[in-house]
């Protein structure tokens, strides 16, 4: 008996729907573009020309590393590990092309990543602690 009820309220739902569509006024429909995926919308970064330039002496690196950069006025020097994290940070004052030498004798060995920011500007490279 549920079932048969059941049944009939859906057909009486259906019944009344296309009834209801018959009925509606016919409107002029507009044929709507698909909605664009979010890739066609993103645009693609303007090219930075000011990049930061950096230079490492000796890679690999035993016991001091010498970083050279064009930066002017306060920057920040980041040695940081493979997981990302700081693991030796200076902030110091530079005045066009200079040197900063930092002491890496007590960091264990492997690869780290080292980046200046000046500013908006920004500069990275890889370097090889080594024995």
């Amino acid at each position: 008996m549920k079932t048969f009820t059941f049944l009939v309220c859906l057909l009486a739902l259906l019944a009344v729907g296309s009834v209801a569509r018959a009925q509606a006024p016919a409107a002029t429909t507009v044929a709507a573009a698909p909605p664009a995926l979010i890739t066609n919308k993103m645009e693609t970064p303007a090219a930075h020309n000011e990049a930061l330039k950096l230079r490492l002496d000796l890679n690999p690196v035993t016991n001091a590393l010498t970083v050279r950069t064009d930066a002017t006025g306060p920057t920040r020097i980041e040695v940081n590990g493979i997981d990302g994290r700081p693991v030796i940070t200076r902030d110091v004052l530079l005045a066009g092309e200079s040197a900063v030498v930092l002491s890496v004798a007590n960091l264990p060995r492997g690869a780290y990543i080292v980046k200046c920011v000046a500013g908006e500007r920004r500069g990275m490279k890889r370097v090889i602690l080594g024995q």
